[in-house]
């Protein structure tokens, strides 16, 4: 089976080389500092239905891991940019539909769709997404399941691990161990005690393994671990396994940003029986090792 990503970045490249050897793999999008490392790849703008359309993809999976409003964006008027990014999609997905696409796999956003919750969630909870980049995830999702495309919405925690551009300050885990092996203050834009759910790169590609085979389909489903770990924990996690202090400043953020949130993973279980394999200290010692190595 044809599998392909969309988008050359972090989850679209360290996916994609760990499911090419089961699938037909390949990458799909613009460029990125990820591209040179790649030995397949297809550069297409995936908004511009002209260009897309000359690409051959019947029959074919596709995981969208593009990202068209960062999680701290702002604008001067959200419904226009809302609008425009729906614009994209219905243009995006009509093209795919005519072209006979076989499924389509987004990525939302587990970690701010629904809001604060200091309880796990569901996907039949009801939806508060606040920022833009959450409501930014909302609208899409209303688009796929209006296109008449078959898709599954993947709502993701907060994946970590793998392979990452280390000076593009990415995901709080690879910075605070770039923070604590250089001796550099880490700027904590939320409180200590909020809760993420986080979960390792390896068992995200379980997941798409897993929903390929049992070929599911139509769905929303959460994708994380169901174990909620605070910020706090995770600096000391990181400072136990570089041993070193991380030094903190604290900073006032005016974007809103969920407190707390855990997702419920009971219905990936019951889907395709998932149970995450790397906790996740497992996974902060195999970042430290990785970011060591690079910067040695």
């Amino acid at each position: 089976m044809r599998l392909i990503f969309l988008g050359c970045g972090y989850l679209g490249y360290n996916l994609n080389i760990r499911l090419k050897e089961k699938y037909n793999a390949e990458m799909w999008g613009i460029d990125s500092p990820y591209v040179h490392l790649l030995d397949r790849f297809t550069e297409v703008d995936a908004f511009d239905p002209d260009a897309l359309s000359k690409l051959d993809f019947r029959d074919a999976v596709l995981v969208d891991t593009v990202a068209l409003v960062a999680n701290n964006a702002k604008t001067n008027d959200d419904e226009e940019a809302l609008q425009e990014i729906e614009r994209k999609y219905r243009a995006l997905l009509n093209v795919l539909k005519e072209g006979g696409l076989k499924r389509f796999i987004y990525f939302s956003s587990g970690g701010t769709i629904y809001g604060d919750s200091e309880k796990a969630i569901a996907e039949d909870a009801p939806i508060n997404p606040i920022s833009l980049y959450a409501q930014s995830k909302a609208r899409v999702e209303k688009v796929i399941r209006e296109s008449g495309v078959d898709y599954l919405i993947l709502r993701l925690s907060n994946p970590f691990g793998g392979y990452q551009l280390t000076n593009k300050g990415q995901g709080v885990i690879p910075i605070l161990i770039n923070k604590a092996l250089h001796d550099e203050v880490f700027e904590m834009w939320i409180s200590g005690d909020s809760v993420r759910d986080y979960f390792y790169i390896d068992d995200l590609a379980k997941v798409i393994n897993g929903l390929i085979e049992h070929d599911i389909s139509c769905e929303t489903i959460n994708v994380g671990s169901g174990v909620g770990t605070s910020l706090q924990e995770v600096i000391h996690g990181v400072e136990e396994a570089v041993g070193k202090t991380i030094r903190i400043e604290r900073k006032n953020s005016d974007v809103h940003m969920v407190q707390s949130i855990i997702l419920d993973t009971g219905k990936l279980f019951r889907l395709i029986g998932y149970v995450p394999d790397t906790s996740i200290e497992y996974g902060i010692r195999e970042e430290v090792k990785r970011i060591m190595e690079e910067n040695q």
